[in-house]
């Protein structure tokens, strides 16, 4: 319980770390390129555009509605969903795994070089990585057992993922 507890707790100090991290770079980060775009398709809503399917564009309208016409504001969505990607990490790993090798996975998961940088950027590439782990979670609980609970987790999923990127 000792191991389990202390894994617990360096989670936590890593992902506020690396969140407190990522918050100050993208407050200083000039937009990229590939974000004002989505910035700008954020400005006029469509279900899709001719790069990418809607989800993108919908959260960089979203932060600026609520932060203004900010780089930090544009990414701030990103940023919040690339949080929760270590903790579904956690998640998945533990009922795998154990509570101890869940507590680890989401460490490892912090300290992946593409994971610790996801949702610096106003990309769909944080909401595509939770939408990888939530069909990867729901395939792996299909397999014992389908349930109403679970088909609804993978579909949830796809639909996320379907929205982020056409290579999805």
């Amino acid at each position: 319980m000792r191991d389990e507890e202390q894994a617990r707790r360096t989670f936590w100090v890593l992902w506020v770390t690396v969140l407190a991290i990522k918050l100050v770079v993208a407050a200083r980060l000039p937009l990229f390129v590939d974000e004002a775009f989505y910035w700008q398709e954020g400005q006029h809503l469509a279900a899709a555009y001719s790069d990418l399917p809607g989800l993108t564009a919908w959260l960089t309208r979203l932060g600026t509605l609520v932060g203004g016409n900010h780089a930090f504001a544009v990414r701030l969505p990103f940023v919040l969903i690339a949080a929760l990607v270590p903790c579904l990490m956690v998640r998945i790993a533990a009922r795998e795994f154990g509570a101890r090798a869940g507590w680890l996975a989401g460490c490892f998961t912090l300290l992946l070089p593409l994971a610790g940088t996801l949702g610096v950027m106003a990309l769909p590439d944080a909401a595509m990585a939770l939408a990888t782990l939530l069909c990867v979670d729901a395939g792996a609980r299909l397999l014992r057992q389908v349930s109403p609970e679970v088909a609804h987790e993978l579909a949830v999923g796809l639909a996320l993922g379907a929205l982020c990127h056409y290579r999805f």
